[in-house]
């Protein structure tokens, strides 16, 4: 199955979790997920983080059903002989604090501009 082009944007409390979660599912290289900041203005301060582009499929259905997201998380880290460190009910709750878009939205198309404007924010410019 071919990658699915993803926009996701997490706020900027759980964007570590859900980057370490999303490294941890791909064993991918991840150095420029969730670095991209948001706000509803453009500046500081930083509410929410984006990544955007292709991914496997099987992120993609982990990303969309915190249980799977939960089961196959705590598989990955016990892959590497460690110890989960989520509850099901932190994986809800990171997972609720984030938008996941197909590209798609309504039966239409959406990219990452559009998604950012129906979520009213922002890429943030200035310097942090």
């Amino acid at each position: 199955m071919t990658d699915v082009t993803t926009t996701i944007v997490c706020t900027a409390g759980v964007a570590v979790n859900i980057r370490e979660l999303s490294r941890r599912l791909g064993k991918l290289d991840l150095d420029g997920m969730f670095t991209a900041a948001l706000s509803a203005t453009g500046s500081l301060p930083v509410t929410h983080y984006i990544s955007s582009g292709l991914i496997r499929p099987a992120y993609l259905n982990a990303f969309t059903d915190d249980v799977r997201l939960f089961n196959i998380g705590k598989a990955a880290w016990e892959a590497d002989s460690e110890v989960f460190p989520f509850t099901q009910a932190q994986v809800t709750n990171r997972l609720a604090a984030c938008t996941v878009s197909d590209g798609t939205f309504n039966g239409g198309p959406e990219g990452p501009h559009e998604l950012l404007v129906r979520l009213g924010l922002k890429l943030i410019t200035s310097p942090a």
